[in-house]
């Protein structure tokens, strides 16, 4: 059998796949739907920094999460979203994770391929977490505050995916 050299190494600094926004992330309450795009805007950010906007990129993305889910609990809170406490322990554990990357590479103990590694972590995190979490969350806030499920009307995602395949 042959032996393959990339098995049980790090994916290389470059090699972090970006986290599109699309339409399918769509979840029907303007307020999520606004701040899920910007967090795919600073993670794309911080899978493309360079070793002298890293900490920058970093600190952005520590403020957009802080502010983020801090939103997010109050309106769990102010609805009584009955998951409440699973998804706000999710989020205490991102912030957790983006805390400690940030305070090591303060000190210099990390470099620009950990950054990129912490970014590719929450692109693969992300779509799971809206598509489940945070589309329950969304539902239950329309359903609180409208009386019934978000609607949600999604460009022709096909005409949009052969776009981005020809400019590829």
């Amino acid at each position: 059998m042959k032996e393959r050299p990339d098995i049980g190494r790090p994916p290389a600094a470059d090699a972090c796949q970006a986290l599109a926004w699309s339409d399918a992330m769509l979840l029907g309450h303007g307020p999520i739907d606004a701040a899920h795009q910007e967090f795919v805007e600073v993670v794309n950010a911080l899978a493309h920094c360079s070793p002298d906007t890293a900490a920058a990129c970093l600190q952005d993305l520590e403020a957009h999460i802080h502010s983020h889910f801090a939103t997010e609990k109050a309106w769990m809170e102010k609805t009584d979203f009955p998951a409440a406490e699973c998804h706000i322990d999710e989020h205490e554990r991102v912030i957790d994770a983006v805390q400690k990357v940030n305070a090591k590479l303060c000190l210099g103990e990390l470099g620009l391929a950990d950054v990129r590694r912490l970014a590719q972590a929450l692109a693969d995190w992300f779509p799971a977490h809206a598509a489940y979490m945070d589309s329950a969350l969304s539902a239950w806030i329309n359903k609180k505050t409208y009386g019934g499920a978000p609607v949600v009307l999604r460009r022709d995602m096909r005409a949009d995916q052969r776009h981005a395949e020809v400019g590829a």
